[in-house]
């Protein structure tokens, strides 16, 4: 390939919005919940109910995604990115952030209907989906939710739903011989399916879950689960994208206020709002039995920040899996791939936004490769953005957490906001520490070497 080609496909591997959908370009996270969330729905007993959370960027997808191939040979997985619906079936990025729990029982009973349909051998009673319809339509006029008395077609808008789910799997009691092919399938929108005009995200009155229209939901959905894991295996659920959900009290209410997640009737493995983390209510969360944090990569020491620390190989392993097969000289040396990787922050979408803007800018230059030059001018550029909007109350935010020998965070609104938005980041450690994002560190703030009794 010509450099410009290889810096090409450099740039199309390293897409920060979507999860890298081979596993040979995926780095083992030592720090992830994956591998334990995978041995507990793998038990013969119990239905797991796993919730993760983390801030945006820091990989979930990702690791829900290898939690959905590990099972694909042995459940009926099936997928439901939420993020992806809303931005590009229901065509409306944001209602994601005031969508209700029985909004998402709802559209997890619309992508079991898809992938059932179209992946197993055997029909869905057409008197179920007719109920799913049906119990929309009442909780849509309980909750003042716009189009209330319009007609629902579960049916119809199944088949523009976009799932993962498994490819091949035998029905009960058969061999396993009987599967087809293993592994995860993409349903996009059925061709010819109707463009998506449910109202989500809209209610204007919430209602409680012992309500009977919420009741009458949760049962249709939970009749729909029966109804398949009673000819075949079970069902792991894997809904993914509420982690974009930034609102304190819009976490509580589809987490605390409401348990209707948690009841659906299958193993379920939830990607969650970071605030339920960054807040003391995480021990209050109902009914799921696995509450786990994906944390950002320790790329920095804890003792002492402006130092290194073993994230850094994390990173630059993902790097070598993705460029392994290029078969070009060294685009990266290894010094400037650890700089990139440190001025992340340990989040894995700000490292794949920087491959990406370097390789962008190493193709416009035609460069054989990443000069020292060309990274410190995409660090900059990225430096310049993450500085933009804050005041000197943030900064004072930022340098009481950076004076704070355990780097903690102060009882500060602000420092609610500056985590949600990625200045401050959580690390792993006994207990959480935090730091604000490197890139802040390069010229709005200056860390001081300091000594602490934890460990990176």
């Amino acid at each position: 390939m010509t450099r410009r080609a290889v810096w090409e496909t450099v740039y199309k591997r390293f897409d920060p919005f979507r999860p890298a959908d081979n596993p040979a370009w995926r780095a083992e996270r030592v720090r992830s919940p994956a591998s334990r969330i995978v041995q507990r729905v793998a038990m013969p007993f119990g239905d797991t109910r796993a919730l993760v959370t983390g801030t945006t960027g820091t990989g979930k997808s990702t690791e829900l995604l290898r939690i959905a191939e590990a099972r694909s040979g042995q459940d009926f997985v099936i997928v439901l990115d939420l993020h992806r619906h809303f931005a590009e079936v229901v065509g409306d990025e944001q209602a994601l952030r005031n969508v209700g729990a029985w909004e998402v029982v709802f559209l997890a009973g619309l992508a079991l209907v898809r992938a059932a349909s179209e992946l197993l051998p055997y029909p869905i009673p057409a008197s179920y989906v007719a109920d799913l319809s049906a119990a929309w339509e009442k909780v849509a006029r309980a909750t003042e939710t716009p189009g209330a008395q319009a007609v629902v077609d579960a049916g119809a808008l199944a088949k523009a739903m976009v799932v993962l789910a498994s490819a091949g799997l035998p029905l009960l009691g058969a061999p396993a011989a009987a599967a087809g092919a293993v592994g995860l399938k993409v349903l996009e929108a059925a061709s010819g399916a109707l463009k998506w005009n449910l109202p989500i995200g809209q209610a204007a009155r919430r209602r409680r879950d012992q309500d009977a229209e919420m009741q009458t939901l949760l049962q249709a959905v939970n009749v729909l689960i029966g109804h398949v894991q009673s000819k075949a295996v079970r069902i792991l659920l894997l809904i993914d994208g509420l982690d974009r959900i930034v609102e304190l009290d819009r976490a509580e209410a589809l987490f605390i206020e409401s348990e209707m997640i948690a009841q659906l009737e299958c193993r379920v493995v939830v990607s969650g709002p970071f605030a339920l983390r960054s807040s003391p209510v995480a021990s209050a969360i109902p009914r799921f039995n696995l509450i786990l944090p994906l944390v950002n990569e320790p790329v920095m020491d804890h003792r002492d920040p402006t130092q290194r620390g073993p994230g850094l190989d994390f990173f630059c392993e993902l790097y070598a899996r993705r460029t392994a097969d290029l078969g070009a000289p060294a685009l990266l040396a290894r010094p400037e791939l650890e700089r990139l990787a440190y001025y992340s922050g340990g989040r894995a979408r700000d490292f794949v936004k920087l491959v990406r803007a370097l390789a962008e800018q190493a193709w416009l230059d035609d460069a054989p490769s990443a000069t020292p030059a060309l990274v410190d001018a995409v660090l900059d550029s990225m430096r310049r953005l993450l500085e933009t909007g804050l005041d000197e109350g943030h900064i004072e935010v930022l340098e009481a957490v950076m004076a704070n020998p355990r780097h903690r965070i102060p009882s500060d609104a602000r420092a609610r906001e500056l985590l949600t938005y990625g200045h401050l980041l959580p690390y792993p450690n006994e207990s959480e520490w935090y730091y604000p994002h490197p890139l802040l560190t390069m010229h709005l703030l200056r860390p001081t070497a300091r000594s602490t009794s934890g460990s990176a």
